[in-house]
């Protein structure tokens, strides 16, 4: 390893067992310890939903797109072969 390199895992690994050593404080939400029925609680609820809303939205155009792609690869290959076969 070079130098870069092995600094990089020592920053990485004193990092993540900072974050380890803090597991308390990330713990302590409304969502979780609080009351299910507070505002906070709704909103994150809600803006979850949202997330997975457009992010569904997101991937669905682009399974659409892909799968025009291929409908449209598919009739010019038939279309490319009526016309060799027309030739001949």
């Amino acid at each position: 390893m070079n130098r870069y390199t092995s600094r990089f895992v020592v920053v990485f690994f004193l990092a993540v067992a900072v974050v380890a050593c803090m597991t308390d404080r990330a713990a302590a939400c409304a969502v979780c310890y609080g009351d299910p029925d507070s505002p906070m609680a709704k909103g994150v609820v809600a803006g979850v939903l949202t997330l997975v809303g457009v992010i569904g939205f997101v991937l669905v155009g682009i399974a659409g797109t892909g799968l025009f792609w291929i409908q449209r690869s598919r009739r010019l290959g038939r279309l490319e072969d009526n016309e060799r076969h027309a030739d001949r």
